[in-house]
């Protein structure tokens, strides 16, 4: 603010106006330059994504025809054309494969310690599908996932389906962390398709997880995952211990997504259409944003040239008015003349002390703020507004209030304090809403 000129000479107020003038051209050059030049980045780049370089056709071309391989596949698979060939397990728990007959009924313990845990899983050579730490399960739901498990191996490329009860988690492990070292040490479903599923229960934390492998997530992802564990049935049989039944839900349901001899194929095709749909919502983002901003920046352009103009016409009015007051007054009258320069448009346009005057409507809003400014009482507040007396005017110069003292617009009227005299010490405002936020995944709990 420029509030001690009452006394300065005519030629210091006038240099006064002019620095201001020529700051306020400035900035508008500059903002005007790096807006050209955002529109043509955004030129350049819509050019190069969408006409001389578009690649899109391609991209979607080339997931076109993987799907139509893939569905290919997947008939010639149903019809015998193509018969999979099965493989034997690579690891230590897949050694048994080729060997399964009828469920044995005698047990041939050995423990495995999980890494990066201080816990150790007790697996069963004869039915290494079923790790029941917790003892919760049966010999019948045993038998029932050692069944299902054969049915994987003969109708699909080493699938599998392992199950693995905890009495708690390790300290310094959730849910998630601990199921995900159990799968890779453990290496559950084939090496090369990664096809392995692993239901992870925690009896005393309450809580589970179903795992699924890279190769099955297509098939299997986290959203379908969460409506098998977390489906109300299978959390009120945990609730009511009826751990049998609840562990003969999940893996019915997962069992039948896996058991195909689709399975893979399926899975494949999910993830080349769920990569289609991505690449061409995002090919359809990036067209919005590139548009959207080179229409704001040549709308903003146009904005900041016209205000450019309209100052500059400002400009030369204020030269003009300085001429014709040099010869109205002697040069001895110089506060006559002081006071004049004080009534023109520039004037007010440095009072209202505007960083940017980026459209003809923020020029009028400049100069209704000076004048109002002008007056000796006015007083700057909040959102661009100005208190003269106890009236209080808006940046566009309406009146707001012509009882700022006892309105809500002063903050010293503002309380946080109940006005409905319930007692209760205090309002809610301020308080937190009790919302939440959670990760992904399909965990779950009863």
């Amino acid at each position: 603010m420029y509030r001690s000129e009452q006394n300065n000479h005519p030629q210091q107020l006038n240099q006064h106006i002019l620095t201001n003038y020529r700051s306020l051209k400035r900035r508008n050059e500059i903002f005007t330059v790096i807006l050209i030049l955002v529109t043509l980045s955004c030129g350049f780049l819509f050019s190069l994504s969408f006409i001389t370089e578009n690649h899109y056709p391609e991209k979607v071309a080339s997931y076109d025809q993987q799907l139509v391989t893939l569905q290919q596949e997947r008939a010639d698979i149903e019809s015998g054309k193509i018969t999979e060939t099965k493989k034997s397990f690579d690891t230590v728990l897949q050694e048994n494969l080729d060997n399964l007959k009828e469920y044995p009924q005698q047990e041939d313990n050995y423990s495995v310690v999980v890494e990066g845990t201080d816990r150790s899983l007790v697996i069963n050579k004869n039915n290494i599908f079923v790790s029941d730490n917790a003892n919760m399960l049966d010999a019948t739901v045993k038998n029932k996932i050692y069944d299902l498990n054969k049915q994987l191996a003969a109708s699909t490329n080493g699938a599998q389906l392992e199950v693995v009860t905890v009495s708690n988690l390790p300290g310094g492990e959730d849910i998630e962390s601990y199921a995900n070292k159990i799968f890779n040490q453990l290496g559950i479903g084939n090496k090369d398709e990664n096809n392995g599923v692993l239901y992870l229960i925690a009896l005393d934390d309450r809580e589970f997880r179903l795992e699924v492998g890279y190769g099955l997530e297509g098939l299997i992802p986290d959203g379908v995952a969460s409506n098998i564990i977390n489906d109300d049935a299978i959390v009120d049989d945990f609730k009511d211990e009826n751990f049998a039944a609840a562990v003969n839900q999940v893996v019915d349901r997962v069992f039948k997504l896996m058991n195909t001899k689709t399975a893979l194929v399926d899975s494949k095709i999910n993830q080349i259409q769920a990569q289609k749909n991505s690449a061409r919502f995002a090919h359809g983002g990036l067209f919005v944003l590139l548009v959207t901003l080179i229409m704001v920046s040549l709308f903003l352009i146009v904005r900041l040239i016209r205000a450019r103009k309209s100052l500059k016409a400002n400009y030369n009015e204020y030269q003009e008015q300085l001429a014709a007051y040099a010869h109205e007054f002697d040069q001895e009258d110089t506060q006559s003349l002081f006071e004049k320069i004080k009534q023109t448009d520039l004037y007010y346009i440095m009072l209202s002390d505007y960083f940017l005057i980026a459209s003809r409507r923020g020029l009028r809003r400049a100069i209704t703020r000076g004048r109002l400014l002008k007056n000796p009482t006015a007083q700057p507040k909040a959102f661009g507004r100005i208190l003269i007396g106890d009236t209080l005017y808006s940046g566009n110069g309406d009146i707001l209030t012509t009882a700022y003292l006892a309105s809500n617009y002063n903050s010293s009227n503002w309380s946080d304090n109940d006005s409905s005299g319930s007692g209760s010490g205090g309002s809610s405002w301020g308080s937190f809403g009790g919302g939440s936020s959670g990760g992904g995944g399909a965990s779950g709990g009863w």
